[in-house]
């Protein structure tokens, strides 16, 4: 009969108890690979090797049996530990279990000898699987799985630790918070195992870069926290700070593609902008997100003005959010005005948000909050109902064909895989005509996901509803895009119209558009028209519709009516050009 291996070290001075234990283990189907030790020196040399069981007298001439169990478990906490004796007795029996051994056995009784191994083997799996577990348990509260970093608590562990020692050597330190730009299109254009992978380098590289006593941390997706300590000049931060970011950027291949990496740093600094490690960090972070508000890839550098501006966010924040639980906004329109005719065409709706205690919130501030917090779904859904509910109210009290009405859709809004559907139910509420709408998104927006825009852009086409390009010729402006996109009209950005009177640039890429939308059959419309001289040039280029405080400001809804009367409401201001400054209608600088 095949017999079980066995690797087994026994702890014996006496050969004889070795033989009778050795006979009783083949009995009972055992082949034991054994060795025998009988001193310190010995068993510290055997426990170099991996052993099943260790059997072990208690008496030894040169050391008793807890001795031998305190060196065993020290060098290995797992293995089965049995005591073999015909000495040691209950009571020690049970302060050496408590000590770390597996079992007792009686020297000349051996009958459980088959029953304890196969117990105690089964058991030792137990308990170093749950070891196992026990340790990446800790490990995992400390550390980042995927790059090994120090996580966010052993990171602020480590600074309180920094702090104090740069309190004892009257030195500064350094808290520096940064992540990558665009790593969410990363891992949107190329998978998170690519992004994954990118994170590891991000951090082997820091790693390999840093110096003896500086503290790395990942604490969140693409977010990380360095700790610059022994800092004694201030300029040496700034150095410090100038070289992680170039170790951060440097350009890597991975996949395949050579990427030119770019990211935003805040930092801090102990013990000027504070002396406790909450809010070192809290300011390194309001500096990233500074950092990010300037268009990332830079460094921003703790002030108090940054911490103000952050809490004023905060706050219009939370009111932002009770603004959309109370509807608590307006929409304001502006005539799109036909310069062949003088008609009003369609009308852009705009946003508008009176706050309570602040007054009038400008959209420039509130919409890309909007954005970033996701509230801009609710908001762009009040901002689609309000503007159907305008244009019904409009074909019930004036009795005419209503003109478009023009509503801007983020981004954001084009991520809802039920976008069309929600705009299909809502024209359908208030018994609208698909025609009576157009959707405007701009090119920036449109090309952040151009295949999920061109689906829903095909499908509000074919449903009847005019599409908008806003802001055109400030982003991507290829003719590809024009061609595979449903653009019924383009809107030229008023950074173009502004000085078109004078700057040829913007004359001559004003003339592009109109003569490429012409060849396209794509109407255009040129915003922020406020003087006479804008608006014959347009009109002498052939641009085919006007926007602009020229003509009329943006107004709420019932102030348009009396216009919605007239057949051609601006025909009397296409009239001979103004011979001096005093007809030309005053306009503020800055308009929607």
């Amino acid at each position: 009969m095949n017999k079980t291996p066995l690797q087994a070290l026994i702890i014996e001075d006496d050969p004889n108890d070795v033989e009778l234990l050795l006979l009783e283990l083949r009995r009972n189907g055992y082949e034991p690979n054994y060795r025998c030790v009988d001193n310190a020196t010995d068993l510290a040399d055997a426990l170099q090797q991996k052993w099943q069981v260790i059997f072990s007298d208690y008496t030894l001439p040169s050391f008793d049996g807890m001795a031998v169990l305190s060196q065993v478990r020290e060098k290995d906490p797992d293995t089965p530990f049995i005591f073999v004796s015909g000495t040691m007795g209950e009571e020690r029996a049970v302060e050496a279990v408590k000590a770390g051994a597996q079992d007792y056995l009686i020297k000349g009784d051996l009958k459980r000898l088959p029953t304890t191994i196969l117990r105690e083997l089964r058991e030792t799996t137990a308990r170093r699987d749950r070891r196992k577990t026990e340790a990446r348990m800790r490990f995992l509260a400390n550390y980042d799985e995927l790059t090994s970093l120090p996580n966010r608590s052993l990171f602020a562990a480590k600074l309180d630790q920094a702090i104090e020692h740069a309190r004892k050597t009257d030195t500064m330190l350094g808290v520096v918070h940064f992540n990558l730009d665009r790593f969410r299109d990363i891992n949107s254009s190329m998978g998170q195992k690519t992004g994954d992978q990118l994170i590891k380098r991000i951090a082997a590289r820091l790693s390999d870069n840093a110096a003896q006593d500086d503290i790395i941390a990942r604490t969140s997706g693409d977010e990380f926290a360095v700790l610059l300590p022994n800092i004694r000049l201030t300029q040496e931060l700034l150095d410090r700070i100038r070289s992680l970011y170039a170790c951060i950027t440097e350009p890597l291949t991975l996949s395949g593609y050579a990427m030119h990496l770019r990211a935003s740093l805040g930092a801090s600094l102990y013990p000027f902008d504070s002396e406790k490690a909450e809010e070192l960090q809290r300011n390194a972070g309001m500096a990233m997100h500074k950092a990010k508000q300037d268009g990332g890839n830079c460094c921003r550098v703790y002030k108090a003005e940054i911490r103000n501006t952050f809490y004023e966010r905060i706050n219009l924040e939370r009111d932002l959010d009770q603004a959309v639980i109370a509807q608590d906004f307006s929409l304001n329109y502006q005539p799109q005005v036909e310069l062949a005719s003088g008609r009003m065409l369609a009308s852009e709706a705009l946003i508008r948000w009176v706050h309570p205690q602040k007054g009038p919130i400008r959209p420039d501030l509130f919409i890309p909050l909007a954005e970033e917090t996701g509230l801009i779904l609710p908001i762009g859904l009040w901002v689609l109902r309000e503007a159907c509910r305008q244009a019904q109210q409009w074909r019930a009290e004036c009795g005419i064909e209503t003109p478009r009405v023009a509503v801007n859709f983020s981004a954001f809004q084009f991520r809802q895989r039920n976008l069309v559907d929600i705009v299909k139910d809502t024209i359908n509420e208030y018994q609208l005509e698909p025609s009576f709408l157009e959707v405007e998104i701009t090119e920036t927006a449109l090309m952040q996901d151009p295949e999920m825009a061109l689906r829903i852009l095909a499908k509000l086409s074919n449903l009847g509803i005019s599409i908008s390009l806003d802001d055109f010729g400030t982003g991507y402006s290829s003719l590809s895009y024009l061609k595979r996109f449903p653009v019924d009209i383009l809107k030229i950005d008023r950074a173009f119209i502004h000085d078109i009177d004078t700057d040829e640039d913007n004359a001559a890429i004003t003339r592009a558009i109109i003569a490429m939308s012409e060849r396209l059959h794509i109407k255009v419309v040129a915003e922020g028209v406020e003087t006479r001289q804008q608006l014959d040039f347009l009109r002498n280029e052939g641009c085919d519709l006007v926007q602009g405080y020229y003509f009329h400001r943006p107004v709420p809804g019932k102030e348009l009516n009396a216009l919605l009367t007239c057949k051609n409401p601006f025909a009397a201001q296409f009239g001979p050009t103004p011979t001096s400054a005093s007809a030309v209608p005053a306009v503020p600088a800055a308009q929607d």
